[in-house]
């Protein structure tokens, strides 16, 4: 039984048109809901979110079992209302069970332990923390790093304030956020293993792997994603920021099911060691001239698919235009129905 709850308006004067948009963003992205025309009601880990045309607009109410759920569902609902009614019509004023805090229910502030490079283009980091038997699900492993700016000894968090909003660090001490795969997690240690991907031009992750020293402070925030279903054939491809992914997924996928994987790297040096069962039959390509990133593994995927399709799985990760186009054949051409298929961008060309 749902425990918790909190609403909050948007005046809208074209909320018909913020319900298509929301309705073909979840179709697209195969997010299951249900609704009509005038209300949609999206199911999600720890709770529901729902939308519902009223006289002046939109209402929109979360309803969830714990606190960190609820603070999740209003981001959730506040990233929709970003993308189909525009940045000005945030922030939400929320009313129920709204509390302020000094940090979000499922945040934790996280320290360098250890630092090893698998490759010289992918760096480990084991970063210890308190409390992380959250962070321990079957199907949730991703996380958002929130990676501070450089020289500040005692960095500021994002908190939840008492209209449910979000209450930020001035702008010179915000931390850049973004998503990444656990490779492994110790809840007894207290530890995480994160791999970052050290690009030519970094980004906010890569630059703080590439400068990382013991004792580092970044802060993380999760868990989030989506598993795989069962089946009895896996196809998997994906490149240098889906191995982490991929390499859990090699780990985890039952020992009776065909498993079938492809990774993109620059070159050969840039390979690592995976852990490959004797059901599993991994191939890896490297970046070639007259190829877009991510296009040979789409086209590896397409050229794998079996006649018999029933009980199929695919997961995909990698360029964003890429992962879009194979994610509509999946569906037109090949007829994989929802559940059958995870396709993700992972980045932007």
């Amino acid at each position: 039984m749902t425990a918790l709850r909190c609403d909050a308006t948007l005046t809208l004067t074209d909320v018909n048109n913020f319900q298509l948009r929301l309705r073909a963003f979840l179709d697209e992205y195969d997010v299951l809901y249900q609704g009509d025309d005038t209300r949609t009601v999206i199911e999600l880990p720890g709770g529901e979110a729902h939308f519902a045309n009223i006289r002046v607009g939109l209402h929109m109410e979360a309803r969830a079992e714990a606190r960190d759920g609820l603070e999740t569902l209003r981001g959730i609902i506040e990233y929709y209302v970003s993308q189909f009614a525009g940045e000005n019509a945030l922030p939400l004023h929320w009313h129920g069970d709204v509390v302020a805090a000094p940090t979000f229910a499922n945040f934790r502030e996280m320290r360098v332990a250890r630092i090893e490079d698998l490759s010289p283009s992918i760096r480990r980091l084991t970063l210890a923390g308190e409390n992380l038997a959250r962070f321990d699900h079957p199907e949730e492993w991703h996380v958002r790093l929130h990676f501070p700016p450089e020289g500040i000894d005692r960095p500021q968090w994002p908190r939840p304030t008492a209209e449910g909003g979000t209450q930020w660090p001035p702008e010179d001490q915000r931390a850049e956020i973004r998503y990444y795969t656990i490779r492994r997690l110790d809840v007894a240690s207290g530890e995480i293993e994160i791999d970052f991907l050290l690009h030519d031009a970094p980004g906010p992750g890569g630059d703080f792997a590439r400068r990382a020293r013991p004792g580092d402070v970044c802060g993380m925030a999760g868990p989030y994603g989506r598993g795989v279903a069962d089946a009895s054939h896996y196809l998997l491809a994906g490149d240098e920021t889906a191995i982490p992914a991929i390499a859990r997924l090699l780990e985890t996928l039952p020992a009776h099911a065909r498993v079938e994987a492809w990774l993109e790297v620059e070159s050969p040096v840039d390979e690592v060691e995976l852990p490959i069962s004797d059901h599993c039959r991994v191939s890896w390509r490297h970046r070639c001239r007259g190829h877009a990133p991510s296009e040979q593994l789409a086209s590896a995927v397409v050229k794998a698919m079996p006649a018999v399709r029933d009980d199929l799985f695919v997961w995909f990760a990698g360029e964003a235009d890429v992962s879009q186009r194979l994610r509509k054949r999946l569906k037109q051409e090949f007829g994989l129905q929802k559940g059958q298929h995870l396709v993700t961008g992972y980045w932007k060309r």
